[in-house]
C-alpha cells in the first residue's frame, strides 16, 4: 500500500514538473519568435538610416530565403575583413609606425663638426703628487715608502675602464681603503693648454675637464661631455656644438699642444667617448689632418607642402619648425629611439653611450657594491682597490659590455675616417725635444659634405589610423620616395562595410534606442506585474477581512444574551 502511494506521489509530480516545463517551452519559443520579430525590426531601421542595403536585405522577408542568407554571408564576411585589417593596422601603429628613408637634398643641409676627447699620457704633477703623498700618508720623498706611494698614484691616474691590473696589486694595503680616488686624481693632475683653431673665429669651441671611462681626459666641441661632471645640467643650458653648412664652408677645427701628447676619439658631439671607442696616437711633433665622412640620421614631421614651396623649403621648415610633433608623441618602443633632452628612468639627459657607460657602472655596484671613479654621475659608494681586485675577478666590463642594451637617439651622427694625413717636423720617435714651443703636435679634423642622409619619418600617426592620409600627403609622399601608404579604419569601414562615422553613429543611435526602449518596456511589464500581485494580496485581505466581521458581531450578540442571562435583578419594592 505504501508503494502505491508512493508512485501514485511520484507520478503527480513528475506530471506537474513537466505540464511546468511544457508551459515554460511555450513561453520561451514565444519570447524567442517576439525577439527574433523585435530583432529583424531593429536590423531593418539600423539600415534604413545608415543607407547600408545589404543590411537591409538580410531581413527582408518578401525575397528568397538564399537570397537573404547569401546577403547575411557578405556581411559576415565583410565584417571579419574589417576586423583583420584593423588588427593589423593596430599592429602596424604600435610596433613599427616609423621608417628610416634616404634624404638627397644636400644643398642646404646645416651640420656639427666632430667632438674629440683628448687624454694625454701624462697627467701627474710631480709637485701636486708630492704635496698629497706628504698630506695623507706622511711621507716625503727622502722615505723608502715614497716611491711606493707614487706607483700607487700612477696607478690610479693611468687606470681605464678596459685595463685596471695595476690599481688591483694594491687592495691588500689597508692604508688606501678609505682614499676617495677621484678627489685624488682632481688634486694631483697636471692642466693642459691647447690652442683651438676653426673655421669661425667667431665661435669659441667649448673645452672641458671630464672624467671617462679612460681617466681625466678633455672634451672639445662635446656639449654632451658636461654630464659627466655629475653636476646637474639642464639641456637648454648645454652649450652648442659648431655647425656649418655643408655645401658653402670649408668645416674644420684645429688644436694645437705644446705640452704633452695623448690619445684621441672622435665621436658625436651628442655622444660621450666610451670604451669601445677607435683611438687615434698622437705623438710629439706630430701633424695629422682627418678627414670624416659624416651619416646622419635626423628626424622630421610629415608636414602639407604649401603649392608654392619647393622640397628643399619644406624640409627645411619641417626640420625648424615643426620639431617632430608627431615622432615626440609616440612611444620608446614605438619610434624605437629617444630624444637627447627626453628624460628617462636613469638619465635626465639621454645619449646611448652615457646610456651604456651607466649600465656598466650599475653592473659594477651590483657586483662589488662599488662604482669605478670613471663614473662620477652614478650614485653609489666609490670603488677602493680592494673594489676593482673584485671586479677584475668578475672580468668587468668584458661581460657587461654583451648585457648593456640601450636605445638609439632620435638624431644619430656617426664619423667615419676616410682620409688621414699625418706629417713629422723632422724629430724622430726615439729623440728628445728640447723644446716645448717648437716641438708642437698639432690635430685637424674636417668633414667632407655629406650628400645622402637618412631621415626618420613618421609614416603612420594616430591621425593616419584614425582617418587616413590626404591627398596632399599622398602627393608629397610620392615625390619623397615613400611608396607605403597606410589604410586608416575609415577607410577600411569605407570598403568593406561601406559606412562612415555619421553612419555608425546614426546605428549606434538605432541600437542604443531599441535597447533602452526594450528595457524600458520589460520594467513596465515587471512594475504592473509587481501592482498587480499588490493589488491580488489586498483584495485577499479585505475578503478575508469582510468574511471576518459578520462572525464577530455574532460574537458579540451571544456574549451579550448570556451577560443578560446571569445578570442579578436590582432589588424594587412593591408599590401598592
Amino acid at each position: 500500500m505504501d508503494r502505491r502511494r508512493l508512485w501514485l506521489w511520484l507520478k503527480g509530480i513528475s506530471v506537474r514538473i513537466l505540464r511546468g516545463l511544457s508551459a515554460f517551452l511555450r513561453l520561451f519559443l514565444a519570447g524567442c519568435r517576439s525577439y527574433a520579430a523585435r530583432l529583424r525590426d531593429m536590423v531593418a531601421q539600423a539600415g534604413a538610416e545608415t543607407g547600408l542595403l545589404a543590411i537591409s536585405l538580410c531581413v527582408n522577408r518578401s525575397i528568397h530565403l538564399l537570397e537573404r542568407l547569401f546577403w547575411l554571408a557578405i556581411v559576415i564576411s565583410s565584417v571579419i575583413s574589417a576586423l583583420v585589417l584593423s588588427r593589423l593596422q593596430l599592429d602596424r601603429y604600435f610596433s613599427s609606425p616609423t621608417v628610416i628613408s634616404v634624404d638627397r637634398d644636400y644643398r642646404g643641409w646645416n651640420g656639427s663638426l666632430p667632438a674629440v676627447t683628448l687624454c694625454y699620457y701624462d697627467h701627474i704633477d710631480s709637485f701636486k703628487a708630492n704635496e698629497y703623498i706628504q698630506e695623507v700618508w706622511n711621507v716625503s720623498i727622502i722615505d723608502e715608502d715614497y716611491f711606493y706611494f707614487m706607483d700607487f698614484l700612477y696607478a690610479v691616474v693611468n687606470a681605464t675602464a678596459g685595463n685596471y691590473a695595476e690599481l688591483a696589486k694594491f687592495a691588500e694595503d689597508e692604508r688606501f681603503d678609505q682614499i676617495d680616488l677621484y678627489e685624488m686624481i682632481q688634486r694631483v693632475d697636471r692642466p693642459f693648454e691647447q690652442v683651438i683653431s676653426s673655421f669661425d673665429s667667431n665661435f669659441e669651441v667649448h673645452v672641458q675637464m671630464v672624467m671617462t671611462e679612460r681617466g681625466s681626459c678633455y672634451a672639445i666641441n662635446s656639449p654632451m661631455s658636461t654630464v659627466l661632471s655629475g653636476q646637474p645640467v639642464a639641456y637648454e643650458l648645454m652649450p652648442q656644438p659648431l655647425s656649418c653648412q655643408y655645401g658653402k664652408q670649408q668645416c674644420y677645427i684645429r688644436m694645437d699642444l705644446y705640452e704633452s701628447t695623448g690619445v684621441l676619439d672622435v665621436h658625436s658631439p651628442f655622444e660621450v667617448s666610451a670604451t669601445e671607442a677607435n683611438i687615434v696616437a698622437l705623438h710629439k711633433s706630430d701633424e695629422i689632418t682627418a678627414s670624416f665622412k659624416v651619416l646622419e640620421t635626423v628626424y622630421v614631421d610629415r608636414v602639407i607642402p604649401h603649392p608654392l614651396q619647393t622640397k628643399r623649403d619644406l624640409f627645411m621648415y619641417s626640420m625648424i619648425s615643426r620639431a617632430s610633433k608627431n615622432l615626440r608623441k609616440l612611444s620608446v618602443a614605438q619610434r624605437k629611439c629617444v630624444f637627447n633632452n627626453e628624460e628617462t628612468s636613469n638619465l635626465k639627459i639621454y645619449s646611448k653611450s652615457l646610456c651604456l657607460a651607466r649600465c656598466r657602472a650599475v653592473m659594477a655596484l651590483e657586483m662589488c657594491n662599488c662604482v669605478p671613479f670613471f663614473y662620477p654621475y652614478v650614485e653609489g659608494p666609490s670603488c677602493n682597490p680592494a673594489g676593482f681586485e673584485c671586479l677584475l675577478d668578475f672580468k668587468w666590463p668584458i661581460w657587461a659590455l654583451h648585457i648593456c642594451k640601450c636605445p638609439s637617439t632620435c638624431t644619430e651622427i656617426e664619423y667615419t675616417m676616410q682620409t688621414v694625413k699625418k706629417s713629422s717636423w723632422g724629430v724622430k720617435n726615439n729623440e728628445e725635444v728640447t723644446s716645448s714651443e717648437t716641438a708642437t703636435s698639432s690635430f685637424r679634423w674636417d668633414l667632407i659634405p655629406p650628400k645622402v642622409r637618412m631621415r626618420r619619418d613618421v609614416v603612420y600617426s594616430f591621425e593616419d589610423l584614425v582617418g587616413g592620409s590626404s591627398p596632399l600627403e599622398i602627393v608629397y609622399s610620392s615625390s619623397s620616395n615613400n611608396l607605403f601608404q597606410p589604410v586608416s579604419f575609415g577607410g577600411v569601414l569605407a570598403l568593406f562595410v561601406g559606412v562612415s562615422l555619421m553612419g555608425l553613429v546614426e546605428m549606434g543611435h538605432v541600437i542604443i534606442y531599441n535597447m533602452l526602449l526594450d528595457v524600458f518596456t520589460i520594467l513596465r511589464m515587471v512594475v504592473g506585474h509587481v501592482r498587480l500581485c499588490c493589488r491580488r494580496g489586498n483584495r485577499k485581505a479585505e475578503a478575508s477581512h469582510h468574511h471576518q466581521e459578520p462572525q464577530q458581531q455574532r460574537h458579540l450578540v451571544n456574549e451579550r444574551l448570556s451577560l443578560a442571562d446571569t445578570a442579578e435583578l436590582p432589588p424594587f419594592d412593591y408599590v401598592n
